[in-house]
């Protein structure tokens, strides 16, 4: 008998009427005890009982730091000096405890003649509804919130995904590595990933989405990391608490531990102590043999007879055939970049990004190599 009026009582909780004189109220809450973070739905019907009047409702949950709220439908119904609204709420209770959910409701009435004189002008002569804006106090419906499990950072029902693209490198070049969580529940965004002294985190904030909808909101959030470090370490296993309401079960989600081989490179073959491997501290014979062809060019001209330049017929070269000459007569990795860089074209993009890896990251790729990555026909 007593859970018979147990029972009962629940139910009265949930489906809540009222009228006030000329409009009746009914709310329908799909629970008034969930969890701190848990979904609660919030049905609203709003229907005008006096047919003699016209009316408009305005209606919303007010703003607080106790819950946030989404609104996922609205039906009107309007049919002659009968209106009915529709409304559903998302709800999710920010604290345990007494949480007191509050409505703004503006009920206006107008008659039949100020509808019409409203509606009869034209596109460009819009006449403004002449209306009587009355506030009307709704009561406050109240949430009887209960706390988490101890340690439970998530509240619903996700999965992890995670990716990392290599556990050996060198020096300094980054390993990717990816995490997804992906589920039902509000979650704000947050750094699944700590800083450490063992590497360096190179990172953007993490793509959110959400969908809130009459099942619930759906929540994915995508991390992407670049990590980089000068000698082995360990990326440490990443653990979550989670609490499924609905099961009133707590998991965990977690990723595993890694081992990440770096081969090590002296610091003093370094530009800096940190991240840029230096490029050879040799003599730059590239350079002077630049000065001592450029000089000897400048003399062989000097010296020849102006009758011999006389007689040959120029020969006309465009922008194009000139690079593409400098380009075939490249004796090195960094001849051939100065070049490029001095273009300012994307399209020699994979071509620079190959020797600055030559040049400041100590990789090996022939000059041919390159060479076969640009377009020079």
């Amino acid at each position: 008998m007593l859970k018979l009026k147990s029972l009962l009582i629940s139910i009265l909780m949930l489906q809540i009427l009222y009228a006030q004189d000329d409009v009746a109220y009914s709310f329908h809450l799909s629970t008034t005890t969930p969890y701190r973070q848990e979904a609660v739905f919030l049905d609203v019907n709003i229907s005008q009982l006096d047919h003699s009047k016209v009316m408009l409702f305005n209606f919303t949950l007010k703003n607080s730091k106790d819950y946030s709220f989404y609104q996922i439908g609205l039906e009107e119904r309007e049919k002659y000096h009968d209106l009915r609204h529709e409304y559903s709420y998302l709800i999710y209770p920010k604290k345990s405890g007494r949480v007191k959910i509050e409505f703004d409701m503006v009920k206006s009435l107008t008659d039949d003649d100020k509808v019409t004189y409203s509606i009869s002008g034209d596109r460009d002569s819009v006449k403004r509804l002449e209306k009587e804006d009355i506030v009307v106090s709704l009561k406050p419906i109240l949430l009887d919130v209960k706390d988490l499990p101890k340690g439970v950072e998530l509240v619903g029902d996700f999965k992890l995904t995670y990716s990392l693209d290599r556990q050996k490198t060198e020096a300094f070049d980054p390993i990717n590595f990816k995490v997804k969580l992906k589920g039902r529940g509000e979650v704000e965004p947050f750094e699944i990933l700590k800083e450490s002294k063992s590497y360096r985190l190179f990172h953007q904030a993490p793509k959110v989405k959400k969908f809130h909808t009459k099942d619930g909101t759906t929540t994915s959030i995508e991390w992407e990391y670049a990590i980089s470090a000068k000698e082995s370490f360990t990326l440490p296993a990443i653990e979550i608490k989670a609490f499924n309401p609905k099961s009133k079960k707590v998991y965990t989600l977690k990723t595993p531990e890694y081992k990440i081989e770096v081969d090590k490179v002296s610091e003093e073959s370094l530009l800096d102590s940190e991240d840029v491997p230096a490029v050879s501290k040799a003599i730059d014979w590239d350079w002077w043999r630049w000065l001592f062809s450029y000089i000897f060019v400048f003399m062989a001209g000097f010296l020849m007879p102006r009758d011999l330049f006389r007689r040959k017929k120029p020969i006309v070269k465009n922008d194009e055939e000139i690079l593409a000459e400098k380009i075939r007569g490249v004796k090195s990795h960094k001849e051939l970049l100065e070049i490029l860089l001095a273009q300012n074209d994307s399209k020699y993009s994979k071509a620079i990004e190959a020797l600055e890896l030559v040049l400041y990251r100590g990789r090996k790729i022939s000059l041919s190599k390159v060479l076969d990555m640009i377009d020079i026909s």
